[in-house]
């Protein structure tokens, strides 16, 4: 039997269309925050967005995806921290100030200022009593083995199931990141709370997979032995692999508190309090 190698990659044209249009919106934004900006835009900005997207095509384009909807569940269980903790945190940072506000025309910036009704969904989804329950959920809820196999045996689940941790985790790294500028500057302690009580949550997953000695997924336990990983190893690498994605993505997010490279203005910049 042949497994998927390096050359079967999901060419799913609405796929490939809207990252396309994501990075074609990306690019607008770039180019109006940098005229416009006293501050433009830098390699801090791109450099994550490309991150951003490189994730994405890893965690949906490239043969990762097809392994781990049939062969492999630490193929899988990689594609969602790529989806829920890497991607979503790359590319909320990619918009930080000036890209947000700025890169916005007038009409989204009427949408995002604070009395936008984007503002105000994008208000209510990251308070933390929201954003950090709704990520845990989704992490746990999604992770369960019933619920797991079931997403991996029908398409339309695992669309759903991965959307869902995708913007789980939009919600949580916005509020972390906090890219908006606002008069609601949460202090550097608070989001290393939320973030701590993050990778709490994740090790309620990844330990018990790391150091279980029998299986907990049935669908994955009797696929096809790919690529010569039995099934309590695979489910090992799973766990230890989501781990240690999880340990450096917290030593990354420890140090850009730290350092402040988030470069948040104390107050609005003034297109977003004339819309606001």
């Amino acid at each position: 039997m042949t497994y998927p190698g390096w050359t079967s990659w999901n060419l799913d044209p609405v796929l490939l269309a809207a990252l396309a249009v994501v990075c074609v919106a990306y690019a607008i934004a770039y180019r109006r925050a940098a005229r416009l900006a006293s501050s433009p835009p830098g390699a801090g900005h791109w450099l994550p967005f490309a991150g951003g997207i490189a994730a994405l095509v890893v965690a949906l384009v490239s043969p990762l995806d097809e392994i781990g909807d049939r062969y492999l569940i630490s193929a899988h269980m990689v594609q969602h921290v790529l989806l829920t903790d890497l991607a979503a945190a790359l590319l909320v940072l990619s918009v930080r100030a000036p890209i947000l506000p700025l890169g916005l025309p007038r009409a989204g910036l009427r949408l995002m200022a604070p009395g936008g009704s984007l503002g105000r969904v994008i208000h209510v989804l990251t308070r933390p009593w929201v954003a950090l329950p709704l990520w845990a959920l989704a992490t746990w809820v999604w992770a369960a083995p019933p619920i797991f196999d079931f997403a991996a045996r029908h398409p339309g689940v695992h669309a759903l199931e991965h959307a869902i941790l995708f913007y789980t985790g939009v919600a949580l790294w916005w509020l972390i990141i906090d890219p908006l500028p606002s008069e609601r500057r949460k202090p550097h302690v608070a989001r290393l709370g939320y973030l701590a009580f993050t990778r709490v949550a994740s090790a309620a997953v990844c330990l018990p997979l790391t150091w279980l000695s029998s299986t907990l997924y049935p669908l994955y336990a009797h696929a096809p032995r790919a690529y010569g990983i039995s099934a309590l190893r695979d489910q090992q690498l799973a766990g230890a692999s989501m781990c240690l994605i999880e340990f450096l993505i917290f030593g990354i997010a420890l140090a850009a508190v730290f350092i402040d490279v988030l470069g948040r203005e104390e107050r609005l910049p003034e297109p977003l309090g004339r819309s606001a």
